[in-house]
């Protein structure tokens, strides 16, 4: 049995450590009436300042003073000051040995504080073992286990005592888990999932690596793989239910660790543990490649649209270029045909003679595609993807169950319809065929000459069941991502809670309520737009359209950019690795990496830095390993594997940013309280590189964005990696709502592509300003309840009137989706992407929209009125540019272009990333302070107003290229610093 809990020296330390903070102290330690009274009855200053520096210590942390224990001077001279004695009285106390016996003797009587011995072991055995079943991290249970010892008097009698208490019951309850799972296990079952270990898919793979393998590419045989994949999991795992929820936590834990375990590992764990580890595996798996079914199925839609309309973009410019040539030969072909017919010649040989057959036959089916009656579109072009569908469709259709809402009754009818033919194309369709999910575009394809085209029929379900999952529409109960709204939004039990954002507390309001405030706030301001227009510049409203000059420049550039350069050159120069040591020994951020089975964080700091930096500069382990020195590339790949997660690179950035909102300097940059959010592209390099998503922006290239958001300061809160091609709207907020830092975000700025409707309602509702800078403001529209004609010449801008009855009839279903952003059930993203596929028609989407449009509406007009609004939401943006920058500088190998495809490898690489440039933000910022301190002190001379504008994103101190070995000492003084280039040439 486990003896200890997983912890560090200094974490465990700290469990019963003396407060030597003011705020704990003043917290823990302050004295009541009573115990004044109680401790005044000691005779002498030194008995009463050790009597209630006994009681104290009793109270918090919970332990006896140990002889001869230093204590914090912020704790002996607040218990001090309280009871009116010097604190130096304390080296006269217990000159006596009894007297401190006795004295405890008393405060146990007199306070209630008893001996953690006999039945009181016994029940904190039996509540640790209860609350342990739903933990995973011992940490946690020791914390509760010390806190209700605390609360009920107990005195603890050593941290060892209660940690083999804490291990214990994980200890028992891991052990009841695996007993309880791998006694719900058949015999067929055991030799199935030991057969996942021993099977080869060929000769260095096993089964189970296979299982876990995620797809290479989208398409029809990738997503039949997938389906073989998932029918195995179910042959295996289908009637394996955990119960009781409080096993969920563990058994979650167990898939965390099976998910990086060989079959090799597997196979040295005894039976009972590896089938039960493996059952876990296989459960989360089992939805995981659910969501990886579905999404694909999406994917090969896009797809499908993609080719099509590249389809159709060919046969017009085919059409538009060569038409005249095209003509012109089918005109020889006629002409040689007449003459032929008058002579009675050979037709063929006529033919022949001018152009190849093929060529004709060619010619006549571009022409009669170009000339065919309606107008060419793109679901016109769809047929030829009909061949995939056809491939996978009956299969996919049949791997799920697909439910719905009410409006979604036809699709489902549909596609039970699909389902029941299994893809047999010589099967009639049935006389009743559901159309009410037919969209109108489809109609023409679909209603052919009064009958049912099966081919455009089966790609319009298809189509629309692609559409409706995305927006919620229709739902997988089995899926995480594609579940219902309601089931998204319910919360879900979770072995480490999760905290609620940190956001204003909004008042309660009713739908009512808000309207009335809002439409007397929408009119009152439109109305003074209105009227202030003659004083405008005539060219901010020409043409029906509000326009806005670009802002002019102040020629302070160049000045500020001298002055930075000449601070930059006082600062010390050294590698990346030595930059991330100093860094690390300030913050300790490498010890939020925890081991995902003991949470430990990593032993070899080294090797991780290494790996870290090889993630983050785009390196690659293999390489990192050659030039480092630091450990193989098997040991930077453990460090990477087992210690690097989205929650330990979240909780390593936490540490960081609040170090660089704690430097005095960084005050200068901006408001703390703000923050903005940006893409940046990264190209995908590799077999490939050209894979033919187009993106309006960055043409064919394949990309992947890293969305990042900064405060005001600098500090990076949050980066995530999202598709090159998905709008950025959805992921505006993921950063200010997902972060864990102590930095309070009250408003939020985006470029062009972090806008819409629903992210403005939504901002709004979270009790945050939302202040993008909205691209093509000229061509957005304007919305009131009130008619248009009562804004006179504004009423150009107007688009439709608001609805207030929608905005009443979906107030509550807001609120809801609101409150469980606050708890953070569901990311912004997740809900965010929902709400913004659904169609028109929907409701919720639609009353959120409205809402939105109410508060870009005002918007609209403060950033009309207001030029120092368009200075500031433009500088704000600026920040993050330069620290695209930054990031652009230190992820320069192999040309800037990211080599891995899988969504994981590149979310590791986008968090290295950021981690590494929070560094550097933060080594500038102590430095940078140093240096202006300096200056001061020696009387150089600098201008201070150029601080404003002085940026931490500075790199040219700090060598990022290829010389990545650690020094053996730094010339750091007394302080730690190393020594300023102040007098350097």
């Amino acid at each position: 049995m486990p003896a200890r809990i997983s912890m560090t020296k200094t974490q465990r330390e700290a469990l019963l450590a003396l407060p030597d903070t003011e705020d704990d102290v003043v917290r823990h330690h302050s004295l009541t009436a009573d115990d004044l009274a109680a401790i005044a009855t000691s005779r002498t200053p030194e008995t009463r300042l050790g009597y209630a520096l006994q009681l104290c210590c009793l109270r918090y942390p919970g332990r006896y003073l140990r002889r001869g224990e230093l204590l914090p001077g912020m704790m002996l001279d607040h218990i001090a000051e309280q009871i009116g004695a010097d604190s130096d009285a304390i080296a006269l106390f217990a000159r006596r040995g009894a007297t401190r016996y006795e004295q405890l003797a008393t405060i146990r009587q007199r306070h209630g504080f008893r001996d953690f011995i006999g039945p009181v072991r016994g029940e904190f055995a039996a509540w640790a073992a209860c609350e342990a079943m739903g933990l995973t991290d011992g940490r946690i249970l020791l914390d509760r286990l010390i806190e209700r010892m605390r609360t009920e008097r107990i005195i603890i009698p050593g941290i060892s005592v209660i940690e083999r208490m804490a291990a214990a019951a994980m200890h028992a309850a891991d052990a009841a888990v695996i007993t309880e799972v791998s006694s719900r296990l058949s015999d067929s079952q055991r030799l199935a999932l030991d057969t996942l270990l021993s099977d080869k898919m060929h000769v260095r793979q096993s089964r189970l690596s296979w299982l876990r393998e995620p797809p290479s590419r989208v398409g029809g045989r990738p997503l039949l793989e997938l389906l073989d994949k998932l029918a195995l999991i179910r042959t295996i795992a289908s009637d394996v239910a955990i119960d009781p929820p409080e096993f969920g936590p563990r058994m979650a834990q167990m898939a965390r660790e099976g998910s990086l375990l060989t079959a090799q590992a597997f196979q040295q764990m005894g039976q009972a543990r590896r089938h039960t580890v493996m059952m876990a595996t296989l459960i989360e798996l089992k939805v995981t490649l659910t969501d990886a079914v579905l999404s694909m199925f999406q994917s090969l839609v896009g797809r499908a649209n993609l080719h099509a309309r590249k389809r159709l973009e060919e046969m017009i410019a085919a059409s538009a270029e060569q038409g005249r040539a095209r003509l012109t030969r089918i005109a020889d072909v006629l002409d040689a045909l007449v003459q032929a017919a008058r002579v009675e010649g050979d037709i063929a040989a006529a033919v022949t003679a001018i152009v190849a057959l093929d060529v004709v036959e060619a010619d006549a089916a571009l022409i009669r595609r170009t000339v065919r009656p309606g107008k060419s579109d793109v679901v016109g072009e769809l047929s030829h993807e009909h061949r995939v569908f056809k491939q996978i469709g009956a299969r996919f259709l049949a791997s799920f169950t697909f439910e719905g809402q009410r409006a979604s009754r036809s699709l489902l009818d549909a596609v039970a319809v699909l389902r029941d033919h299994g893809g047999d194309g010589r099967k009639p369709l049935p006389a009743d065929l559901p159309l009410g999910h037919i969209e109108r575009r489809w109609h023409r394809h679909v209603f052919d000459n009064g009958s049912i085209n099966r081919t455009y029929y089966e790609l319009a379900t298809f189509f629309a069941l692609a559409s409706a999952l995305a927006s919620g529409d229709v739902w997988v109960p089995t899926s995480r991502i594609h579940r219902s709204l309601d089931a998204l939004l319910s919360p879900a039990t979770s072995a480490t809670p999760v905290n609620p954002a940190r956001l204003p507390v909004m008042p309660v309001i009713d739908a009512d309520t808000y309207i009335e405030t809002r439409s007397a706030e929408l009119d009152a301001a439109l109305l003074a737009a209105a009227r202030g227009l003659p004083g405008k510049d005539a060219a901010m409203f020409t043409g029906g359209k509000l326009r806005f000059p670009k802002e002019r420049k102040d020629g302070e550039v160049a000045r500020h950019d001298a002055a930075s350069a000449s601070i930059y050159r006082l600062m010390p120069r050294l590698r990346i690795t030595d930059m991330l040591d100093q860094v690390d020994h300030w913050t300790g951020f490498t010890s939020h990496f925890g081991h995902v089975s003991t949470g430990l964080p990593p032993t070899d700091t080294r090797a991780f830095m290494a790996t870290l930096i090889a993630e983050a500069t785009n390196l690659g382990l293999s390489r990192m390993a050659e030039v480092c020195g630091a450990g193989s590339r098997r040991a930077l790949l453990r460090m990477q594997t087992w210690h690097m997660r989205e929650e330990t690179f979240r909780a390593a950035l936490t540490s960081l940013t609040d170090a660089i909102h704690a430097e005095p300097l960084s005050a200068w940059f901006g408001d703390g309280w703000r923050a903005s959010a940006g893409g940046q592209a990264f190209y995908l390099g590799g077999p490939g590189e050209a894979g033919g998503v187009v993106n309006a922006h960055y043409g064919r290239d394949a990309i992947v964005k890293i969305y990042t958001t900064i405060t005001g300061r600098q500090a990076p809160l949050h980066g995530k990696a999202i598709s090159g091609t998905a709008g950025e709207a959805i992921h505006s907020m993921d950063g200010i709502l997902g972060h864990e830092s102590s930095v309070d975000i009250a408003a939020l700025h985006v470029d062009g592509g972090g806008v819409s409707d629903i992210v403005f309602a939504v901002m709004h509702l979270l009790g945050l300003s939302f202040e993008p800078r909205i691209p093509r403001l000229s061509d957005r529209k304007l919305y009131a309840f009130e008619p248009k004609t009562r804004y006179g010449r504004l009423e150009p801008l107007f688009g439709h009137r608001l609805d207030a009855g929608l905005i009443r009839a979906h107030w509550d279903d807001a609120q809801r989706v609101i409150q469980a952003m606050r708890d953070r059930v569901v990311t912004p993203s997740l809900i965010l992407k929902k709400l913004s596929a659904y169609r028109q028609q929907n409701s919720l989407a639609a009353a959120l929209r409205e809402i939105g449009r109410i508060e870009r509406t005002l918007f609209t007009l403060r950033w009309f009125e207001d030029p120092e609004l368009r200075r500031l939401v433009t500088a704000e943006l600026n920040k993050g540019e330069a620290r695209n920058s930054l990031a652009r500088a230190v992820a320069f190998h192999r040309l800037g272009r990211f080599r891995d495809r899988g969504h994981e490898n590149q979310s590791t690489r986008a968090s290295a990333l950021n981690l590494v440039t929070a560094a550097i933000i933060l080594f500038n910022c102590r430095y940078l302070g140093r240096v202006i301190d300096a200056m001061r002190h020696s009387g150089m001379a600098f201008d201070e107003g150029l601080l404003p504008q002085l940026s931490p994103l500075g790199w040219d101190n700090i060598n990022f290229t290829g010389d990545y070995v650690w020094s053996d000492s730094l010339a750091v003084d007394a302080d730690g610093f190393l020594p300023l280039r102040i007098g350097a040439s």
